[in-house]
């Protein structure tokens, strides 16, 4: 584990020297890009033994630590929408990016199940996450189809479809509700094996580090490229979305590999809720929303990918093989028909 310690700390020397530079060029974007890669798969590894401590030192669940690793790998995601709403260009690019990521969640979910199930094995949720993660995904799919109706309902009668102020407030309300709740039932200290090492703070630290950094490298390259490309606001949305979700995707699977798999699935499914329910609502109280079809089409396809994943999970307790590819193949449909609908809309 030293020397996996002291390459994320040469990565991270190297990210910021790079984030330093800021040179605008083709070449440098792409030179961003690989870094960014190599370098959020050494820091998921450490943020994995990192959020595992943690786990042990607390005594909570490692499906509830998940939940809060997420929070912190969809940080970087947060920031750089935050960075692109300000931007005059980019608003809509800023609120189409933070529901794809959602999208690209459930993506990597769908990998994760098919990758540890391909042999015939299957993915027991523990029963703390059926009674509160349950809970939230209908909370979500409920408000995203709600949303969808108003929506439609401006577009058919009022010229300027703008998302009502209140919704976003009602968003996060519900989701710091169901944050209190589980952070209330999750206190299960560990009996006769309380760790007391603190290692794990400077693991946490240094992966945290890692995936913010190469969160910045990857995300900026990006949207370099993209401006440079021209690319329409749909697939600009698409690339970013997936470039600010590498870091989240790469501690999912990491640990899965590492085999904690309760975390790994409790982190990519809080992402999907946490992108609706978390980012898009403190975007939408600075900015106004736009109602218009790429919006609409992202809160049908959340609302329909989710109830999939949520059917999943309440049919019997567990993730298998069957379910985990519906998983991808409905989440990839979605995915592709939204880009297609850049050369309709």
């Amino acid at each position: 584990m030293k020397k996996r310690v002291y390459s994320l700390v040469l990565l991270i020397i190297i990210g910021i020297v790079i984030t330093l530079v800021k040179e605008r060029s083709l070449f440098f974007s792409i030179i961003s890009l690989l870094a960014g890669f190599i370098l959020v798969l050494a820091a998921s590894e450490v943020a994995v033994e990192g959020f595992k401590g943690f786990s042990e030192y607390t005594g909570l669940s490692e499906y509830v630590t998940g939940i809060v690793s997420s929070l912190a790998s969809n940080l970087p995601e947060a920031v750089l929408a935050l960075f692109m709403v300000f931007s005059p260009h980019l608003k809509e690019v800023a609120i189409l990016t933070v529901m794809l990521a959602s999208a690209f969640n459930g993506l990597l979910l769908g990998i994760l199940v098919i990758m540890l199930t391909y042999k015939g094995e299957s993915i027991e949720i523990p029963r703390e996450a059926l009674e509160r993660d349950v809970e939230i995904m209908r909370i979500t799919i409920a408000f995203s189809t709600i949303i969808l109706g108003t929506g439609l309902i401006l577009n058919i009668f009022h010229g300027s479809p703008y998302l009502p102020v209140e919704v976003p407030v009602f968003l996060l309300v519900a989701y710091l509700s169901y944050l209190y709740f589980i952070s209330r039932g999750s206190k299960e200290r560990v009996k006769n094996k309380q760790v007391r090492s603190t290692k794990w703070v400077s693991f946490l630290v240094l992966g945290l580090l890692g995936i913010l950094i190469s969160a910045e490298l990857i995300s900026g390259a990006s949207e370099f490229l993209v401006h440079e490309l021209e690319l329409h606001v749909v697939i600009a949305a698409t690339l970013i979305a997936f470039a600010g979700s590498i870091p989240e995707h790469g501690l999912a699977l990491i640990g899965a590999r590492k085999g904690h798999v309760e975390l790994g699935v409790s982190n990519l499914i809080s992402g999907i809720v946490q992108s609706i329910m978390l980012v898009f609502p403190i975007l939408a109280i600075i900015i106004p929303v736009y109602l218009d079809g790429y919006v609409l089409y992202q809160f049908l396809a959340i609302a329909l990918t989710l109830w999939i994943v949520k059917k999943a999970i309440i049919d019997d307790g567990k993730l298998t093989l069957d379910e985990g590819v519906s998983i991808l193949m409905t989440h990839l449909l979605g995915i592709i028909l939204f880009d297609e609908l850049s050369w309709l809309i």
